[in-house]
């Protein structure tokens, strides 16, 4: 460019697929995999930010517009949960510590077992 200007700056460019990196079959699986056989989706949503921290939470910027990101995802993560009834089925719901040291309802689940299957 002449006289000092700079060249117009190219779009910022996103990793293909970084957010959508969460919501894939094999990092549910995984978590599943390393939860008691009874849990709450809140244990979940923690095995979760422990195992796949960078991918939680460029998901949860992803959702920055909404009026509760962590609401926002969370209910989200709590969705794709039951694409996996052939591994949990639900249970009772019942209040646990969340994300922000606060109580509030959540679902519980079981693993099912092989011979189940």
């Amino acid at each position: 460019m002449t006289n000092g200007e700079k060249p117009a700056a190219s779009p910022r460019r996103r990793r293909r697929g970084e957010a959508e990196e969460l919501f894939r079959d094999n990092v549910f699986e995984t978590v599943i995999d390393h939860l008691e056989d009874r849990f709450d989706s809140h244990d979940f949503i923690f095995e979760m930010m422990r195992r796949f921290p960078r991918e939680y939470t460029h998901y949860l910027y992803e959702c920055r517009r909404s009026k509760d990101p962590i609401q926002t995802l969370h209910a989200k993560i709590g969705r794709k949960l039951l694409d996996f009834r052939h591994r949990i089925r639900k249970m009772q719901r019942s209040a646990s510590r969340n994300v922000r040291g606060l109580p509030s309802e959540n679902q519980h689940w079981q693993k099912i077992a092989e011979a189940e299957e």
